[in-house]
């Protein structure tokens, strides 16, 4: 896949393509369905496959106060896409300049610089200023200059629309088997291993202090079974997100219990993914309490990973 920080605007590509537009905050399974649209005309006509999309989300310039956290940082975002088999990723920056163009200058902009044959949208893409441009705007463009406008219909969880708020939504209620069905796979969180407290190992359970990222989704306070990747090995673990409210601790910290490993992991990546929420954070009056509580959340985790392990 080529990568393409369209930071001028200036990328131009002269192939028949089809272009997929949108924000993809998450690639979930509603965006999937765009992108299994762009390999179809690949597929039966050849076309060139790109992604339209932002190098930020678009409110951390129109109201960075209310810009959600985010699902995937942008280097997960160019993974993925490269492991769905895009052809070109294309970042733009969202300024005030894309800001304020209207859908006409968007549209001839795009006209320029591509050879566009398909258009794929969501059900509910808007583009312009004021998001002034929609569905309706694009069939009239499509008939106008002969190109085929796809409008993929919404994916449904349940009752509900699939969307990156409602995956927040339920991340931040501690639902991750529900945000995994929508995602297509568990939420993960990626970072370094750095020293904490040592708590854990004078308790028996040395953790793994995660250094991540401020701007990614926190699941709820709890404690999660989850599977770690480590220098290519997945290992099954015992993470707790939180504050550590028994030592009065300040700030947010994920600490992770490895019970198969046995290293030093302190400078080491380690990507976790988030399966099942096994409990709330608590308060405990002292270090015997906490103790107690996580031999009881050790025998949890290993019931419920003998249970995976024959599923």
């Amino acid at each position: 896949m080529r990568v393409i920080f369209n930071y001028d605007k200036n990328n131009r590509i002269s192939q028949p393509c089809a272009i997929a537009l949108g924000t993809f905050d998450g690639i979930h399974q509603g965006h999937r369905q765009l992108i299994a649209e762009l390999k179809k005309q690949k597929q039966r006509y050849g076309r060139q496959t790109i992604v339209y999309t932002f190098l930020t989300h678009p409110l951390q310039v129109l109201e960075p106060e209310k810009a959600p956290s985010q699902i995937m940082l942008l280097s997960e975002k160019i993974k993925e896409f490269s492991r769905l088999g895009i052809d070109i990723l294309v970042l733009n920056s969202f300024d005030h300049a894309f800001l304020h163009q209207t859908p006409r200058v968007f549209m001839d902009q795009l006209y320029d610089r591509y050879h566009i044959k398909t258009i794929v949208v969501g059900f509910n893409f808007h583009f312009g200023y004021q998001g002034t441009g929609d569905k309706t705007f694009l069939e009239a463009e499509s008939r106008e200059k002969g190109w085929d406008l796809i409008c993929v219909p919404p994916v449904r969880f349940g009752d509900r629309v699939v969307s990156s708020s409602l995956i927040r939504s339920s991340l931040s209620e501690g639902r991750v088997e529900e945000a995994a069905k929508m995602l297509t796979r568990p939420y993960c969180i990626k970072g370094k291993v750095i020293h904490g407290y040592g708590r854990g190992r004078k308790m028996g359970f040395p953790t793994a202090n995660l250094q991540f990222s401020n701007r990614k989704v926190l699941p709820k306070f709890g404690v999660y079974l989850t599977k770690c990747r480590l220098n290519g090995k997945m290992y099954w673990g015992m993470t707790n997100v939180g504050q550590n409210p028994t030592f009065s601790a300040k700030g947010l910290s994920i600490e992770t219990y490895l019970p198969d490993f046995d290293g030093d992991l302190y400078g080491q990546t380690l990507n976790i993914s988030f399966l099942i929420r096994l409990r709330g954070e608590m308060k405990f009056e002292g270090i015997p309490d906490l103790a107690k509580q996580m031999q009881q959340d050790v025998k949890n985790v290993k019931k419920l990973i003998y249970i995976s392990n024959w599923l």
